[in-house]
């Protein structure tokens, strides 16, 4: 039996956060997914951030890089300027920038990955040699400033969905009109 349609429309903006993030594995949001960069903004920043926050939560930083989420590593700065996570960002920008200068790209992280056998088990190390393990240190290091990784919440880290609960609140008619035709193209399909 399948799940009644949300009433976005009465939900609060974490509320439809919430929704998304238990939506985005199933069709329509599923499909949604294969091409990020047309979906109109206001839907992509969330799924981007859901995204990265489950895909570094799950399997860490270097992860996230090397997933099919990890494509979108300039899409997902952009994001978090947009919702104003700015030391995110910059973060998420020294990532970027240490993956450059060791020439490392999203294409080679995915064309390792894929040489594995499914369900085989591996470290970053065997499934792309060693030569990016230095580039993997300097990563790792510079990951632990993302809010993810504040577990003492010691620190000032950034409230990223916070922040993101906010910007879906200013765009909410925009987003929800968006949700309900994606909503309303699935019942047609």
């Amino acid at each position: 039996m399948s799940e009644p349609p949300a009433d976005y429309r009465s939900m609060s903006a974490v509320e439809i956060c919430d929704s998304i993030a238990s939506r985005i594995w199933e069709p329509p949001l599923s499909k949604l997914r294969e091409d990020l960069r047309s979906v109109p903004e206001v839907l992509r920043v969330p799924i981007l951030l859901i995204d990265f926050d489950t895909a570094v939560t799950v399997n860490g930083i270097l992860g996230f890089l090397e997933n099919s989420t990890g494509f979108y590593l300039a899409d997902t700065i952009a994001a978090m300027e947009a919702i104003g996570a700015h030391g995110t960002a910059a973060t998420l920008r020294t990532i970027q920038r240490i993956m450059a200068e060791h020439g490392v790209t999203h294409g080679r992280l995915r064309g390792d990955v894929a040489r594995l056998q499914e369900g085989q088990i591996s470290s970053f190390a065997k499934t792309h040699g060693e030569e990016l393990s230095q580039m993997a240190d300097l990563v790792d290091q510079e990951s632990n400033k993302l809010y993810i990784y504040d577990l003492t919440h010691d620190r000032e880290g950034e409230d990223v969905f916070g922040l993101l609960s906010a910007y879906i609140e200013q765009r909410r008619d925009e987003l929800v009109a968006l949700l309900e035709a994606c909503l309303a193209n699935r019942a047609s399909d």
